[in-house]
C-alpha cells in the first residue's frame, strides 16, 4: 500500500498539513487488516517495546522504534531521530518485540 492509498483512507488529499484523529487512524489500520487494541498509557519511553504509533503530547502522533531507538516524528523533515523531547501519553504496538513474540511463542 502506498502513501496515497493511505493518504486517500484519511482524506489528506493535497492537504499541507496532514492531520488525523486516533478514530481515524484506528480506522484506516482495521481497513489495511490490522487487529486494533486499546491504546496503554504511559508517560515513559522506556514503556514502550517493539515498534508503535505514539501520542505524544499536544495531540500529535510519532511512529517510535523501541528496538533500534528510532523515532519517526512527522513533523521533522530530516528523517528519524535519535532522541525525542516530546512526552508519550499512550501508544500502539503494531510491530512487537522479538523478546514479547518469542514470549508469546
Amino acid at each position: 500500500m502506498s502513501y496515497d492509498d493511505v493518504a486517500a483512507m484519511i482524506d489528506w488529499g493535497d492537504k499541507s498539513a496532514h492531520y488525523t484523529t486516533w478514530n481515524d487512524l484506528c480506522g484506516v489500520l482495521a481497513e489495511i487488516g490490522w487487529s486494533i487494541e486499546v491504546p496503554i498509557k504511559t508517560s515513559r519511553w522506556s514503556d514502550i517495546q517493539g515498534v508503535a504509533i505514539v501520542h505524544v503530547q499536544r495531540d500529535h502522533f510519532m511512529l517510535y522504534d523501541a528496538e533500534n531507538g528510532l523515532f519517526y516524528d512527522p513533523a521533522e523533515m530530516e528523517g528519524p531521530g535519535m532522541a525525542s523531547d516530546r512526552v508519550p501519553t499512550s501508544y500502539l504496538t503494531v510491530y512487537p518485540s522479538a523478546l514479547t513474540a518469542v514470549k508469546l511463542s
